[in-house]
C-alpha cells in the first residue's frame, strides 16, 4: 500500500501576509514563520517571491541544526503565538 502523500501550501507575500488568510508571527528575526492556517500552526518558510509550507519535521530539524538561530527565543515566539491565537 502507498503511503498517503502530504500536501503543502505555497502562498504569495500577498496572501500569506492578508491577516484575513490567518495570524502570522515572523520567528525571531528568521525567515521562518508561523502561520494559523485551518484551525491548526503551521510553519513556513520566506523565500522572497513566496511563503512555503514545511513539515514541522523539517523546521525542526533546520533550527536545531542552524548556530545561528536562538532556539530558546524560537520556542518562546511559538508559545506566545499559540496563547495568543488559542493553540
Amino acid at each position: 500500500m502507498r503511503k498517503k502523500r502530504e500536501s503543502y501550501c505555497s502562498m504569495s507575500k500577498e496572501q500569506f501576509l492578508n491577516p484575513e488568510t490567518g495570524a502570522f508571527k515572523r520567528l525571531d528575526n528568521t525567515a521562518w514563520y508561523i502561520k494559523k492556517r485551518v484551525e491548526k500552526p503551521s510553519y513556513f518558510l520566506n523565500m522572497h517571491t513566496k511563503f512555503q509550507e514545511m513539515p514541522p519535521a523539517c523546521f525542526k530539524a533546520t533550527i536545531e541544526g542552524t548556530p545561528d538561530i536562538n532556539v530558546e527565543v524560537i520556542e518562546k515566539d511559538i508559545a506566545a503565538f499559540m496563547e495568543e491565537h488559542n493553540g
